[in-house]
């Protein structure tokens, strides 16, 4: 499902689409459902619901390993408030951040049971490679995912590298790209992909970040970032413009929106650009 398709008043352009971040429980949902973002990104971990019972794959972020919510239970509701044609709220797209190998696997049949009627975006993410820094998560196995992922075919696939809180001068390497190149072709992967890259990390990445471009027709970037990250604004500026606002997702915090300063892109030597709106990310308590 191409996401333009599904919300053609962006005009091609992605920095419009907004996001609810870590959907993760009933009320976060709900509230969700109700309100005018466009995507719902929630996280699915393996653990029980409210500490009982079985271990299932659930809404949560790690080191979370319970949850009012199953990941069964957040695809019917999103599917069948997608299917209502009498909500007063748009349509929703999906992104599902899977936060180890064991719960992918779990979830694939879940997932697989709504798919063929699924007529929403809906993305598959997960930190595939490791990353800077050393960082500690251990990364999704990445044939094992990328194997089972591929056959979503209407998915966007979304694949990272582990990371953890960025430095002044830390940056994406190059070998780090190259596994992550070579994963995608060893595992024949064929539909959309977006590599969601920490704002950090990617601003001192700009060679890195146009190399990748360069291997992959189409790929777009989703900025991410957590509260506090130190952040070179200037330069991320330079990677988001590298890629064009056809081809850059951003999901970053309010305060780091406001500094990069979008809005006034085409007044500040980038002319040729078109004028880069904001896509800010919506939290909900």
């Amino acid at each position: 499902m191409d996401i333009n398709d599904f919300f053609p008043d962006v005009n091609g352009n992605l920095t419009k689409i907004t996001w609810a971040h870590a959907v993760n429980n009933k009320t976060r949902l709900a509230n969700a459902l109700n309100s005018t973002v466009m995507m719902l990104e929630a996280d699915v971990i393996y653990g029980k619901i409210n500490g009982s019972g079985e271990e299932i794959p659930i809404m949560g972020h790690p080191p979370a390993n319970e949850s009012d919510l199953s990941l069964e239970e957040f695809l019917k509701t999103t599917y069948n408030y997608n299917k209502d044609k009498n909500n007063n709220s748009a349509r929703k797209g999906v992104k599902l951040d899977f936060k180890s190998t064991e719960v992918f696997k779990k979830s694939v049949d879940l997932i697989q049971n709504l798919y063929t009627s699924i007529d929403y975006p809906m993305w598959i993410n997960a930190d595939i490679i490791s990353g800077p820094l050393n960082a500690t998560t251990v990364p999704v196995d990445a044939t094992e995912f990328l194997t089972q992922a591929k056959n979503f075919t209407k998915s966007v696939l979304s694949l990272g590298w582990t990371t953890t809180k960025p430095s002044a001068n830390t940056f994406y390497t190059n070998s780090q790209i190259d596994t992550m190149v070579q994963a995608i072709k060893t595992n024949e992967v064929r539909q959309e992909i977006t590599f969601p890259v920490r704002a950090g990390i990617a601003a001192q990445s700009f060679d890195q970040m146009k190399a990748l471009k360069s291997k992959f027709d189409n790929c777009t970037l989703t900025v991410w970032s957590s509260d506090g990250d130190d952040v070179n604004v200037p330069k991320l500026r330079d990677v988001i413009f590298e890629f064009g606002v056809k081809r850059v997702y951003i999901d970053v915090p309010q305060e780091l929106y406001d500094r990069l300063d979008l809005g006034n892109a085409a007044s500040s030597g980038q002319g040729s650009l078109a004028l880069l709106a904001g896509m800010v990310t919506l939290f909900f308590k």
